[in-house]
């Protein structure tokens, strides 16, 4: 059975996937935001169940870019269905199996690198940057623009602006941002990254500036959790990270397929 958009999962499928991540607390809040988003009629999630390992892979689509995880036991052709989709395609997984997936994705492979998850609680900040505010829909169009300026790589969505997300400003101009990327209200927890500042910026603190405000703003939201993921190359974000309250949980490796 190849990969189904999560609407195409029977009911009794999608209990079976629920219980089977519920000891995993990231693939937990995948799934649930999926879960979510498919209820606002938004079904860019993917999904392949094993049927003879029992493992599970979830997969989340952005514009031109696939994102896997992998969960459980997986045969080779299990993963194979992730190497044969068009376009780029990113795999998160298993750090001890860094050798198999790599020589699965064969000459797809672009790069490998290590890749760490990390957790902190929300907080509630007694004072506000003030070069550091909120961003919305409204904003949609110079996020894009800074995003594709700066780091055409990353890949955003307008819709990810329906959830908090910050940005740094200099002289009325967008220098750095940084939001959230998936959620959970059920879980009350959410997945944060696309921290970036422009290259003439870094340096000036705007990634933790960006990331308190962030965190703040994800608990008066009512999360309780945020999580990231980095890869270990980048010490200077994982040093900020940390001071932000942000601890590893574990590490997998990123394989970044060519389209």
């Amino acid at each position: 059975m190849s990969l189904r958009p999560l609407s195409r999962l029977s009911p009794a499928e999608r209990e079976v996937v629920g219980k089977m991540l519920k000891g995993d607390p990231v693939l937990s809040l995948y799934w649930a935001a999926g879960m979510e988003d498919l209820a606002r009629g938004i079904d860019n999630r993917l999904v392949h169940l094993a049927q003879e390992e029992g493992g599970i892979i979830l997969g989340a689509t952005f514009g031109d870019l696939s994102v896997f995880s992998f969960c459980g036991r997986l045969a080779d052709a299990d993963i194979a269905h992730c190497i044969a989709l068009p376009g780029a395609v990113e795999l998160h997984a298993p750090e001890a199996d860094t050798v198999r997936y790599a020589t699965i994705a064969g000459r797809r492979l672009k790069q490998s690198r290590g890749m760490l998850l990390m957790a902190s609680p929300t907080t509630h900040l007694d004072e506000f940057p003030v070069d550091c505010l909120d961003l919305h829909a409204a904003h949609a169009r110079d996020v894009a623009a800074f995003y594709r300026s700066h780091y055409p790589e990353t890949v955003f969505d307008d819709y990810m602006l329906s959830m908090p997300f910050v940005g740094g400003f200099a002289s009325d101009q967008l220098v750095a941002c940084a939001g959230t990327i998936a959620v959970s209200r059920e879980l009350r927890s959410a997945l944060v990254g696309h921290f970036a500042t422009a290259p003439d910026f870094r340096g000036q603190g705007f990634a933790a500036r960006l990331g308190g405000l962030l965190l703040d703003r994800l608990g008066r939201h009512g999360f309780d959790l945020a999580y990231l993921a980095t890869t270990t190359e980048n010490a200077a974000a994982i040093r900020t990270y940390e001071k932000l309250g942000f601890v590893p949980i574990e590490r997998l490796v990123q394989l970044d397929l060519m389209p």
